[in-house]
């Protein structure tokens, strides 16, 4: 907030959760970028993540934590003023790694965003912590400007699911998604839902118990 539009581009930011009940230490862990194969930035991290606590790491000491959310002054644990611009808003691979160069989690991104929105400044929120990072259902539109910083995800613990309006197609967090993203124009959109896939199937089953009883309801002297 009071950021020039032009200037938007120098706050980004990302974010770790710790869902355990011991302190992790990040001393020599990193958060590598790719763009296809080819690694284009990596984040060197140090400190720590509390237990059920969070890691913030910004482009900028002026990204501030959720209102009533007592953290240190700047909210930023680790202040890395060259990762603005390093995201890139076509997608990107996302690859954090421990002390000992083993992969902790790995989100690929590279064909897109599976959630969020850089006109409206929404963040991309993960909904559990116990799912599969790379499952593009497990992400979802923060429903508050700026995210959540150093606080809970809006979308945490929330299912997926999609509403059809009339000329509109909307997330779990009331977002209001893009054209290009509509079910109409986008078929693979759809037909990825786990929720859609459950419905048809259930349909289908009831369909075909319909034709096998059918076959005794219009020929009763067969049965």
């Amino acid at each position: 907030e009071g950021v020039d539009e032009k200037q938007e581009w120098r706050y980004e930011w990302i974010e770790i959760f710790n869902p355990g009940e011991q302190i992790v230490s990040l001393q020599g862990w990193r958060i590598e970028l790719y763009s296809g194969e080819t690694l284009e930035f990596t984040i060197v991290l140090y400190g720590s993540v509390p237990a059920n606590g969070y890691f913030l790491i910004g482009a900028s000491d002026k990204i501030l934590p959720l209102r009533g959310i007592s953290r240190s002054e700047t909210g930023v644990d680790v202040n890395y003023a060259t990762l603005a611009g390093k995201f890139r808003n076509p997608g990107q691979r996302v690859v954090l790694r421990d002390a000992a160069g083993n992969v902790v989690e790995e989100i690929n991104a590279s064909s897109g965003w599976f959630a969020g929105n850089n006109d409206s400044k929404l963040t991309m929120e993960r909904r559990f912590p116990n799912r599969d990072s790379a499952d593009p259902e497990n992400w979802g539109s923060s429903r508050n400007t700026g995210g959540t910083p150093k606080a809970q995800n809006s979308v945490f613990g929330k299912e997926r699911f999609f509403k059809l309006g009339q000329s509109s197609l909307v997330d779990s967090t009331g977002t209001l998604l893009t054209k290009k993203n509509q079910p109409w124009s986008s078929l693979v959109l759809v037909l990825s839902n786990a929720v859609f896939r459950r419905a048809f199937l259930v349909a289908l089953a009831f369909a075909a118990l319909l034709v096998y009883l059918r076959r005794y309801l219009v020929y009763p002297e067969q049965s």
